[in-house]
């Protein structure tokens, strides 16, 4: 892949959208495979993780004339990459909590097997202290900084966003996907996953209102007012205001998305030619914005 195609951390798409790197390096921990014993970069996943990964290691890794020198065929080489990445591109607790996830199974992977060198052991145990110390500070920093204003400021800085038409190259319901995937991998989502009950629900409550009404705006809609899924809400704009790193970035953000389970964000950001059929063909800003941020929020997950 050229230089040319490849994402640099500055690059717009990830100002916009700055949950981009926490999901990129979480990919890139759940892409080494330890069992197999080979590194695995993944670039075959999708194009636009390999753009990611091409101008976030490209650009962004200290240690790469030694790893491209020594350790690109190893385990070793995967754990530095990771440990570069993670210190420079996870920033969310969501992120943090996910690699350090991956990294627990890894161990567990590598204590089943006799053939890994001192080294490789090592690295993978001095990964795991420095995430399970991220851990703690993050801990302590949320016991000392009040979370709620945080995610009040989030959440007024997305749809601030939003609101200025940044989002405008995406179709209605990208526009309102990449605003709630924005909050999900930042403080508003350390939040939602701090909080429970009654509290949990008035944030996620607030959170809709906003995007309905941010939604009826952008498509000059009462409320209330229903219009067809396809041929509206995942319609894309002209061609001459489309944004394509930004429906890319969409797509690579709702990998996780099933057609059964999660309907809405599934054929939001995957936009396939058959919708799902859990999907109303019809539907309000409000039932869109609700039907994604059920599926987003209400159960925490990658």
């Amino acid at each position: 892949m050229s230089e040319s195609n490849a994402i640099p951390p500055n690059a717009e798409v990830c100002q916009l959208m700055t949950c981009l790197p926490e999901k990129f390096v979480v990919d890139f921990a759940n892409g080494i495979d330890v069992a197999r014993e080979r590194q695995r970069h993944m670039a075959t996943r999708t194009g636009f993780f390999s753009r990611l990964y091409d101008g976030f290691t490209g650009q962004g890794t200290r240690h790469q004339a030694e790893i491209n020198a020594s350790l690109t065929d190893g385990i070793e080489g995967s754990l530095i990459w990771l440990q570069d990445l993670s210190e420079s591109l996870a920033r969310s607790n969501h992120a943090i909590v996910q690699i350090q996830s991956r990294v627990n199974g890894m161990k567990h992977d590598m204590a089943h097997l006799i053939d890994y060198s001192v080294t490789t052991r090592q690295a993978l145990n001095e990964l795991s202290q420095r995430l399970d110390e991220r851990c703690y500070a993050l801990e302590q920093q949320v016991a000392r900084i009040d979370i709620l204003q945080q995610a009040h400021l989030h959440l007024d800085g997305v749809f601030s966003k939003w609101g200025a038409g940044r989002f405008n190259g995406l179709s209605f319901s990208a526009r309102c996907y990449a605003a709630l995937e924005e909050l999900r991998w930042g403080a508003f989502g350390n939040y939602c996953q701090t909080v429970s009950g009654h509290e949990r629900q008035q944030q996620l409550e607030r959170l809709a209102n906003l995007a309905i009404i941010q939604l009826n705006q952008d498509a000059r809609l009462t409320p209330g007012e229903r219009i067809a899924t396809r041929e509206r809400w995942l319609a894309r704009p002209p061609a001459n205001t489309a944004w394509f790193d930004g429906e890319q970035a969409v797509s690579y953000l709702g990998d996780w998305a099933d057609p059964y389970l999660t309907p809405f964000s599934y054929a939001v950001s995957q936009t396939p030619d058959e919708l799902p059929l859990h999907l109303p063909r019809l539907g309000s800003a409000q039932r869109m914005t609700e039907g994604m941020i059920s599926e987003l929020f209400m159960e925490v997950s990658s």
